[in-house]
């Protein structure tokens, strides 16, 4: 008995020694490795090119001397050479606008939520009379609001009228048995668009991170957050605009941009404060800054007018005055002599890990707080010029229209009267007043903004360096958001020149990937938020003007300036904006023509499984299923392909 007990003593010791021994491993191991991953190591980057669809990043690939293609993925941009490729729906909601006052029969409009807007603080209406929620049938109506009496609450997409691929029909000029007027009812906006990507549910324009009843909805980025992920937002646009905002806050209006912070609130109901306060990425990199913010007058004083539109004055005081040490826990960073490499080497002192977190606020003059904009040319020759001021000055809403006419799918946009060759009889007319400080030129106002501005690749780049010190893995937002800026205006120049911007902010991550763990570590997923309305006709190219030296043009071979700024008819132009080849500038918005999504790396194969599938919505009010579109997929899917390679083991 006495040699049993001996023996299961010492059996018992050593047992107790291996699982010590074990117990330190686990929970010692600090000792040997600094950092114990929570997440899987994967991280995930959704690059977003607002408004980039088919035809824009068709007309930047020709613009590089990419081979005239009328179909397909296309070549000569960085993010063509990934080896996914499809097409996303990103239609919305569109809800009767059903009151007490006026309890039944009112017309569907995408701007409604589920909430009859007497409160406007958020969630604090009551349900509209009468309101329960139908996902079919599909209900577009025939404005560009929907405004529609017919049942159904989703705008849908239907191929068998819109087409099935964006190059089908390839223009409006052939329409064949399509309707050319289609995709621009019920068009989406950047605020539910992105609530549908970064939540999987679709929503109602204005929506940010709210569902229909403008109920607070679980975002990606909390989701990262949740896997020990260190999560960011970056873009070449105000960075409470609605593709950055959608994604850290909660509120009913896009428009609620930043609010003046009030302690005693448990919610600021704006979508800077919500973004500081209640989510905190890591990065939080872009424009929106105060100075000169708008150009109203040729002549600025030397410290600049103020004009608080994306960020209170209250919030930028308190974060110039406290840049290291303020509310919100981030250092701040703002627009100043050579901000590139101050943005850069404070990326390299931030430690995520550590808590660490970075905020920059950028924005050129007369830009509307955009970072400087860029032109076909590779140069910044458009720089402090008025973002919108080609269209506007040529479609206008009055009453009664001198032509007689009204654009179908508004309500209320006159077409512009032309003469014999198709050119507008009246505009355009744009900007080229800059807000100079005293003693300013025009070179040297772009030398300086060029210099107190990162572009939309540096940025980029810092927010890389900062969140790849996470072993646990990160999620990261990058937009081009002034694309869709020159797509409103109808400006091709424009239009090349950021998307050669966004462009170089993709390869800037393609090589941080391939430097990083390659593709098995990373999933990077390029798409747009949603389309435009414009055709390049085939002698699109041949319309251009060669740049003398594309090396100095950012790798640009042609430029757009005199098709942009001297011809004015779709002939001259070998472009048009709208479903009308006789005129030029005939549609100044968005549509809800299905876009393309570029993808490769690391659960990449779930976004391809999903083609062709419907989708769930789960809301506050329950579930319900959604049918798919033949060979596509929704933007709901790439939430869930963005979940997946969050959350799942790793490879």
């Amino acid at each position: 008995m006495i040699s049993f007990l001996r023996k299961y003593k010492r059996a018992l010791a050593f047992t107790m020694a291996g699982f010590l021994c074990s117990v330190l491993l686990v929970f010692g191991n600090s000792v040997f490795q600094p950092t114990l991953a929570a997440g899987n190591g994967i991280n995930v980057i959704i690059m977003i090119g607002d408004g980039m669809g088919w035809n824009m990043a068709r007309a930047a690939a020709l613009a590089k001397g990419a081979p005239f293609y009328t179909s397909g993925k296309g070549s000569g941009l960085s993010f063509q050479n990934l080896t996914g490729y499809g097409l996303v729906t990103t239609y919305g909601t569109t809800i009767q606008g059903n009151t007490p006052e006026n309890p039944k029969d009112q017309p569907h409009l995408t701007g409604n939520s589920a909430l009859d807007g007497s409160n406007p603080l958020t969630g604090a209406s009551p349900i509209r009379p009468n309101f329960s929620f139908k996902p079919t049938p599909f209900n577009p109506g025939d404005r560009l609001d929907g405004n529609s009496l017919a049942d159904g609450n989703l705008a849908g997409y239907d191929q068998n009228k819109g087409g099935p691929v964006p190059w089908i029909p390839l223009t409006p000029a052939n329409p064949g048995t399509y309707d050319k007027e289609y995709i621009k009812y019920s068009y989406p906006d950047s605020a539910n668009t992105a609530t549908t990507l970064y939540t999987g549910v679709k929503s109602y324009n204005n929506a940010m991170g709210v569902d229909i009843y403008e109920k607070k909805l679980k975002t990606i980025l909390e989701i990262a957050k949740e896997k020990g992920k260190s999560t960011g937002l970056v873009t070449s646009v105000p960075i409470s605009h609605a593709t950055p905002g959608a994604a850290a806050s909660f509120v009913n209006r896009r428009s609620k941009y930043d609010s003046k912070y009030d302690p005693s609130k448990t919610n600021q109901d704006s979508i800077l404060q919500q973004t500081l306060l209640n989510f905190q990425p890591n990065v939080l990199l872009g424009g929106g800054h105060p100075k000169d913010f708008d150009n109203k007058s040729s002549t600025s004083t030397a410290e600049g007018v103020f004009n608080y539109v994306y960020v209170t004055e209250d919030t930028y005081t308190h974060l110039k005055d406290n840049p290291t040490s303020n509310r919100y826990g981030y250092t701040f960073l703002e627009r100043g002599p050579n901000a590139t490499q101050t943005l850069l080497k404070t990326a390299a002192k931030i430690d995520p890990n550590k808590g660490g977190k970075l905020f920059g606020l950028y924005g050129a003059r007369g830009q509307e707080g955009n970072l400087p904009t860029s032109s076909s040319k590779g140069d910044y020759s458009l720089t402090g010029l008025n973002n919108g001021s080609l269209y506007t000055s040529v479609v206008k809403a009055v009453t009664p229209c001198p032509s007689g006419q009204i654009i179908p799918g508004t309500s209320g946009d006159c077409v512009p009267i032309i003469d014999a060759a198709g050119n507008p009889i009246s505009g355009p007319t744009p900007d080229t007043v800059r807000p100079l400080a005293p003693g300013e030129t025009d070179a040297s106002f772009i030398a300086r903004e060029i210099n107190e501005n990162p572009t939309l690749a540096d940025l980029t780049k810092a927010a890389l360096t900062v969140l790849g010190k996470d072993k646990d893995g990160f999620w990261l937002m990058v937009e081009g958001g002034d694309i869709d800026w020159s797509a409103h205006d109808d400006n091709m120049d424009n239009l090349i020149g950021t998307m050669n911007d966004f462009d170089k902010a993709v390869q800037q991550v393609i090589t941080w990937i391939n430097n990083n763990g390659g593709w098995s570590k990373n999933l990077l997923l390029v798409t747009a938020d949603h389309d435009h309305y414009l055709t390049l006709n085939d002698d699109f190219v041949s319309k251009l003007t060669p740049n003398p030296d594309p090396s100095k043009a950012r790798g640009l071979k042609y430029n757009a300036k005199n098709i942009t700024f001297n011809k004015h008819n779709p002939q001259d132009a070998g472009h048009f904006w709208g479903a009308d080849p006789k005129y030029k500038y005939l549609w100044g918005s968005h549509s809800r023509r299905i876009v393309p999504v570029y993808y490769q790396g690391a659960y990449s194969s779930s976004l391809t499984r999903y083609f062709g599938q419907g989708f769930q919505i789960k809301d506050s009010s329950g579930t319900y299923s959604v049918p798919g579109v033949r060979g596509v997929v929704d933007q709901s899917h790439i939430f869930q392909t963005m979940k997946t390679a969050l959350t799942e083991p790793p490879l």
